[in-house]
């Protein structure tokens, strides 16, 4: 079957079809000219004629047709890497500062057991002597005995 110009018989389908990408003509057998590329050669190469891709264009070379290091197509993948690297260094830095606070900690405590235990000990006694009956006051001064000065009755000279 003869198709029409920028068209080719497509053997599976068995039907006239466009042309890839980068070529034109009878039956799509002429690549694109520079600086013309991709699909009808409608798109125009940026960078030297010796580096554009009738197909593809500049992609990974720069204007003056160096190599470039980077390209579109690796932005997404350094844009992951460094997004995950950040996280993980995120968790990291969670665990050490709960393990540096955890020792810290647990270090404050054994040195201030001594406190801990008598407050704990002082609270059991009380609550302990709340549950017995008091015992009855005794007065170890002798009613005749003066205090220094009425404002300090609490506080007696009696011991």
């Amino acid at each position: 079957m003869q198709c029409p110009d920028d068209k080719y018989f497509h053997s599976i389908t068995k039907t006239c079809t466009d042309c890839t990408p980068g070529y034109y003509g009878p039956n799509c057998t002429i690549p694109c000219r520079y600086p013309g590329y991709g699909p009808g050669c409608q798109k125009e190469c940026s960078c030297n004629m010796t580096v554009c891709s009738h197909v593809n264009g500049c992609s990974g070379y720069d204007l003056d047709g160096h190599e470039s290091t980077t390209s579109n197509h690796d932005l997404p993948m350094i844009i992951g890497l460094s997004l995950g690297f950040g996280i993980v260094l995120m968790i990291v830095a969670f665990v050490v500062i709960t393990v540096a606070n955890r020792k810290f900690y647990t270090r404050h405590i054994r040195e201030n057991a001594h406190y801990v235990g008598s407050v704990a000990t002082e609270h059991n006694y009380t609550r302990n002597n709340l549950d017995r009956t008091p015992e009855p006051y005794t007065s170890y001064c002798s009613a005749s005995e003066a205090t220094e000065s009425s404002i300090y009755m609490l506080a007696s000279s009696c011991r």
